[in-house]
């Protein structure tokens, strides 16, 4: 199975909100039976980045598409490839900002999925494309801070 991991850049993930987004790729990545990764290979890295990391440490095949310049033309061409090539796109994102986020926008709502479960993800556009095609999208919601 074919599956693309899209999803929020670094600096909107903690240090504990990146360890449990590289565990359940970990997992999804073995128990799924992938035998290729698609990533969009976001030059803020973040989830595109360690799906590539996670994927080549077990030894499965990697395709990324980054944006030939970095515009929303060429975001949602990139996109498009992801969605067309994999079977099944995940998409991962987070619950709430870090606390030293610098850039403001969208923090508690997803234009894209209109809720506010979860913040804004280029990768939320990309899942939902993905289903317009008739594939499986799944947005997977990571926490930043641990939970009391």
């Amino acid at each position: 199975m074919i599956v693309g991991i899209v999803g929020s850049e670094a600096a909107k993930f903690t240090r504990l909100g990146e360890q449990e987004s590289r565990r359940r790729i970990r997992r999804l990545l073995k128990k799924e039976g992938v035998t290729e990764v698609v990533s969009g290979a976001c030059h803020l890295g973040g989830i595109d980045i360690w799906a590539v990391e996670e994927a080549r440490k077990l030894g499965i095949e990697v395709t990324e598409y980054p944006p030939e310049k970095h515009s929303w033309e060429f975001y949602r061409k990139r996109n498009i490839q992801i969605a067309k090539r994999a079977h099944k796109v995940l998409c991962f994102t987070v619950r709430t900002l870090p606390k030293n986020f610098r850039r403001r926008g969208w923090e508690g709502f997803c234009y894209h999925c209109q809720t506010t479960k979860h913040i804004k993800s280029g990768g939320c556009w990309t899942t939902k494309y993905a289903r317009r095609l008739g594939k499986i999208g799944v947005t997977l919601v990571v926490d930043n801070y641990k939970k009391d």
